[in-house]
């Protein structure tokens, strides 16, 4: 009983003493949660509409009170700083320490005491600011059902991640002898792992040309980052993001917890251990534990001059800034730490052979890095290695949408985009290895040959710009799926010419390939809804035509025989045919969404002037080529007309500028020609309007040809409302009021043209 009393008591004592860090946090927690939550509840008389006013207040102080609240992690990592190193300053001191290792307790229980009442200091005052905050909440109105579950929660896990960061700071207390030096140690514990694995990942990035980051791997980015969440605070700050703004439907947090809490107690048994293998004489030392410094010293240092060395190569792209970098920043943080260790300046240099090791080591590893002596960029797998892959091609599949409509629980439709790299990656299950490795050779070779470039003194990211007869250029990703299951992934930047063309024609007609970049090709006959036909690009539907009042099983036959005919296009095909219109195939859900969002704007013009329903009518749309003749024929038989869209505009002037300059290989430029040729002869321009190829649908097709030049139609439409602020002689003449966009053919420009042009 004695022995449990005077635990208490030293507890209370304890308290006593650092009153102040109470004070402190009681009051910036009273200003943040209870005064908080009376100001803002101000703000519900300005609304017009009470409902609405208190709807919104209810909103911002849930998320005030819940694990979401940024504002709030910043001060747990305030207050585990203050606590952590309030809790044991004492062994800062030699007269404190012969003190209280004077008082007849065990050390154990001594640890212990100091150890809760740093835990109490914040636990206290938080939670009760917490419950001050919900019950000004509801004495405004807002709903103590809603209120109650979010704060109890949050007040659950950011204790949680307190206790974290709180025993991570006690540990650096325990280790260090000074108020100063612990205060550094915990930034060390802090971030130097984040630290470590944002340059890992700068390395990567900077030398490595087929590094991709995003894309899954044992070195991609994702992987990486997790390894920072060895650390607290980072640990603490992904968790509060990967719940985002889902504060009223958390995501799962149990195992997280689980964890949070088994390091904390580790940790904890770690800081005990340290606390009673402490000598009384650290006090007053930089660092309590000796064989603790080199440690620390090489691993700072490293960094440090492998940080330095890097920012100084990217800035000027010298090897030899690099190395002035390396040595510079190594030996000055070397020096700082001597400096901090020793207390005195004259310890500069005491250890110089570790200062030469830890700066070898970091030019080893910049080399390494440089001149990819390990092969990583020159990586490929054995054909009998890969047990399957996947391939996406920037710039080939730009044009398709990768998404779907959602309805949201507050009854709203939204387009939920989706990264088409992540599309490609569920939805591709690729075979073929040998064809894919003879493209990712090629991707191999083209680094090499840019790599050469470079050290040659050519500039630009991938040398990606090249003269047009070298081929179509694309940005490849590849994930090999490996037997082991392993995954592993490289980007290139490739030029679809004469060496790799065969491999990527085989490529494309890939059922594997199509079906793993092309979502349409997986939709079946009963998801289709309603038909939609586009003879013009435009980023409002109209002149589309909407075919709804066909059956389902005209829909199901139309989709079946566009998949066929779609799939069976080649890159050949799409070089010499330019698309005559788009067509649709929604959902559903789809056309609900439209439906809904027009039917706000027509309810509420101001609240939705921006027409979200834009979102959703310009999406999931896809070529319709001249080739694809049987679903001409089903989309004719419905009344639609297919093609002829510049046959039916009043053209009044053919508008051509000068093509593209080519002086410089390596970056294309626009000539700025204000001498620009215009064709008014009504009998040339018919002549031209038999060869010109609408531009607005050529982008569903990328591999097109067209000639290198920009053609305008300067056309009279009589719906259009001419805009007389503009100062254009032809619009006050009335010649024309709007223009049209429109590309030659490669090989189709006719001589009198070129004439007139040179």
């Amino acid at each position: 009983m004695t022995s449990k009393n005077l635990f208490f008591k030293l507890m209370r004592e304890d308290l006593k003493r650092r009153m102040w860090a109470g004070a402190l946090l009681s009051l910036g927690f009273f200003f943040f949660y209870p005064v908080v939550a009376a100001f803002t509840a101000g703000e519900i008389r300005d609304y017009a509409d009470y409902a609405k006013g208190l709807a919104d207040y209810e909103n911002g102080l849930t998320r005030w009170l819940s694990f979401n609240c940024g504002m709030t992690v910043f001060l747990m990592m305030v207050a585990a700083l203050i606590c952590g190193l309030s809790s044991f300053s004492y062994l800062n001191s030699k007269s404190k320490v012969d003190f209280y290792h004077g008082i007849p307790v065990r050390r154990e229980k001594l640890f212990a005491i100091n150890f809760l009442d740093g835990i109490l200091l914040l636990v206290i005052p938080y939670g009760i600011c917490q419950v001050l905050a919900v019950m000004v909440g509801i004495s405004n109105g807002a709903s103590g059902s809603r209120l109650w579950p979010v704060a109890l929660a949050a007040f659950g896990l950011h204790i949680t991640y307190f206790i974290l960061m709180y025993v991570t700071v006690v540990v650096a207390a325990m280790m260090t002898g000074h108020l100063v030096i612990g205060f550094l140690g915990s930034m060390v514990f802090a971030f130097y792992i984040p630290m470590a694995v944002m340059l890992m990942i700068a390395y990567f990035s900077s030398f490595f040309w087929t590094y991709a980051s995003y894309l899954p791997g044992l070195l991609s980015e994702n992987i990486l980052k997790n390894g920072m969440r060895l650390s607290p605070v980072a640990e603490y700050i992904y968790q509060q993001m990967r719940n985002g703004d889902s504060y009223q439907t958390p995501a799962p947090m149990t195992v997280p917890v689980l964890i949070a809490w088994g390091v904390s107690l580790l940790l904890a048994v770690l800081a005990c251990f340290l606390y009673r293998k402490r000598p009384s004489e650290a006090a007053g030392r930089a660092m309590a534990f000796p064989v603790s410094r080199p440690v620390i010293r090489i691993l700072l240092t490293i960094l440090s001059a492998l940080g330095l060395g890097l920012f100084l190569y990217t800035v000027h792209s010298s090897m030899g800034w690099a190395v002035f970098g390396i040595v510079f920043g190594g030996g000055i943080c070397h020096c700082v730490v001597e400096i901090i260790y020793h207390f005195d300046f004259r310890k500069l240099f005491s250890h110089k052979l570790q200062l030469a090791g830890c700066l070898v080591v970091s030019m080893g590893i910049m080399l390494v890095f440089k001149y990819d002596l390990l092969g990583y960029d020159r990586y490929l797998p054995k054909a009998g290695q890969v047990r399957e892959a996947s391939i996406r091609m920037s710039g080939v599949t730009n044009w398709v949408s990768y998404g779907q409509t959602e309805k949201a629980p507050d009854g709203r439709y939204i387009w939920k985009h989706a990264s088409d790299s992540e599309y490609v990656l569920q939805n591709m299950k690729y075979h073929d290895v040998e064809n894919l490795l003879d493209i990712a050779s090629a991707g191999v070779e083209q680094v090499e040959e840019n790599k050469r470039r470079k050290a040659n003194g050519y500039e630009g990211e991938y040398y990606s710009r090249q003269p047009a007869e070298e081929g179509f250029w694309s940005r490849v990703e590849i994930c090999y799926t490996l037997n082991s299951g392993r995954r592993v992934s490289r980007i290139y930047s490739i030029s679809i010419n004469e060496k790799a063309r065969s491999a990527f024609e085989k490529l494309y007609v890939n059922e594997e390939f199509q079906r793993g970049v092309f979502p349409l090709l997986a939709m079946t006959g009963e998801q289709v809804d309603t038909i939609r036909f586009r003879g013009k690009y435009s980023r409002d539907n109209e002149n589309e035509v909407c075919l709804e009042s066909m059956s389902a099983e005209e829909k199901a036959q139309m989709l079946e025989i566009y998949q066929k005919e779609f799939a069976a296009m080649t890159v050949a095909g799409m070089e010499k045919e330019a698309p005559v219109g788009l067509i649709r195939f929604s959902k559903e859900l789809d056309e609900e969404a439209m439906r809904w969002w027009k039917q706000q704007e027509v309810n509420d013009p101001q609240e939705y002037r921006y027409s979200r329903w834009r979102d959703f009518v310009n999406e999931d749309f896809y070529p319709l080529y001249p080739s694809f003749t049987e679903t001409i024929q089903l989309l004719q038989k419905q009344g639609v007309k297919v093609g002829g869209y510049l046959d039916d505009l009043d053209v009044q002037i053919i508008q051509v500028r000068a093509p593209l300059s080519e002086e410089d290989p390596y970056e294309k430029k626009y000539e700025i020609n204000e001498n620009y040729y215009e064709i008014e002869e009504s009998e040339r321009i018919e002549e031209l309007r038999k060869v010109l190829i609408y531009d607005g649908l050529c982008y569903y097709d990328p591999f097109f040809q067209s000639e290198n030049m920009a053609v305008s139609l300067l056309i009279w439409d009589p719906e259009l409302k001419v805009n007389r602020d503009y100062d254009y002689e032809d619009f006050e003449n009335e010649k024309w009021n709007n223009s049209v966009e429109v590309r030659f053919p490669k090989g189709e420009v006719p001589e009198f043209l070129w004439e007139a042009l040179r």
